[in-house]
């Protein structure tokens, strides 16, 4: 466990980011030279006020040497997985082929209907097509392997035929569906247990060499959101990943450039947990790796518009998304990817501007 945790804020892009870079007033966010930052936060468990500085404030006196490691973390240039852009944000389109899911099931258990809605979220701009077998909603029971597989192995063929280019994301937590998706050329996993689920699962990962999203949940989808209890969701969720990441480096021989995290918004967490983590994500860079979230139509704008209908939450997800990408996050798991994706283009026009 930290003593402090240091966060970058006042995020900076395109000509202007590399123009405070240049002037030190501003640090490069893992080297790229249109991603900065102006400002850090220092926060601590034992207090409710934090420390914040600007760049050209910083000094031996008033940060810990652990604060300048972080620092230092932040701005080295990294080579991150499947060499994708991220000052451009990458969208993972969302393709639930599951009876029960929350807010698409049963919508595209046919591969002609899955298939044209992959066309459509292709279209509209999704890097990655995220597909999943199991609902793991809040409530949702664990299916067989055998049916998991079942359900995904017609359409991963059909994109793979069709849209010979785009990359797959598998979202499972089972070893041996890992095992079907490294046989059909998945280009990455997306596991909500971050391996904790399936044992087996992190030999998969390691011998494939393919990169893996490393999802925080709080228990499992039976039982995650029966009062789900934090000391600090923000600190606690970050230590999670710090602990986690280093055993499987360490102890299992996955490689950094692997690595994915999603803090897991919705996952054992109450509607204050969710808006903590998402109005402070950007603490996540700390730790080195890519960071994804995916607010898309959870429950939390439910509860903030008192609404139940999961397909009236576009207003509440573009909100979510675009907080989140002014603090440099870099991917987006979401069902709505052509109102995003013009989000996401309009309101980076306005942050370059000088």
């Amino acid at each position: 466990m930290k003593s402090s945790y240091l966060r970058p804020t006042n995020f900076i892009f395109g000509f202007k980011a590399k123009k405070l870079i240049n002037k030190n007033e501003a640090k490069s966010l893992f080297g790229l030279d249109d991603v900065a930052f102006a400002s850090i936060e220092i926060l601590k468990r034992d207090s409710l006020i934090s420390n914040k500085l600007k760049i050209s404030e910083i000094t031996i006196n008033n940060c810990s040497e652990e604060n300048f490691n972080d620092l230092k973390k932040l701005s080295i240039k990294k080579n991150f997985f499947l060499n994708l852009d991220f000052y451009n944000p990458q969208i993972i389109g969302v393709l639930n082929v599951t009876p029960d899911s929350f807010s698409d099931g049963g919508k595209f258990m046919n591969s002609e209907s899955a298939i044209i809605h992959v066309k459509n979220m292709i279209n509209a701009g999704a890097t990655i097509i995220d597909i999943g077998g199991e609902s793991t909603r809040p409530g949702a029971l664990t299916i067989d392997s055998s049916e998991e597989i079942k359900r995904i192995d017609d359409i991963i063929k059909l994109i793979k035929k069709n849209f010979p280019k785009q990359l797959i994301s598998l979202d499972t937590r089972k070893s041996k569906v890992m095992k079907f998706g490294v046989e059909n050329n998945v280009d990455l996993f997306n596991d909500v247990s971050a391996l904790d689920y399936d044992d087996a699962s992190v030999e998969v990962v390691k011998e494939s060499k393919k990169p893996i999203i490393l999802s925080h949940s709080q228990g499992n989808p039976e039982n995650m959101q029966v009062n789900p209890n934090y000391d600090n969701v923000l600190l606690d969720i970050y230590d999670y990943f710090e602990n986690k990441i280093n055993f499987l480096i360490n102890n299992k021989g996955i490689s950094e450039n692997q690595i994915i995290i999603d803090p897991g918004i919705g996952f054992g967490k109450t509607l204050e947990h969710n808006l903590q983590l998402i109005s402070k994500i950007s603490l996540f860079h700390t730790l080195g790796y890519p960071v994804m979230i995916g607010p898309s139509r959870k429950s939390f704008i439910g509860r903030i518009m008192n609404d139940n209908n999961t397909l009236n939450r576009l207003g509440g997800t573009l909100a979510a998304v675009l907080y989140a990408y002014q603090q440099g996050i870099q991917i987006f798991r979401l069902h709505d990817i052509n109102e995003a994706k013009q989000a996401l283009k309009v309101y980076s026009q306005f942050l370059i501007q000088e």
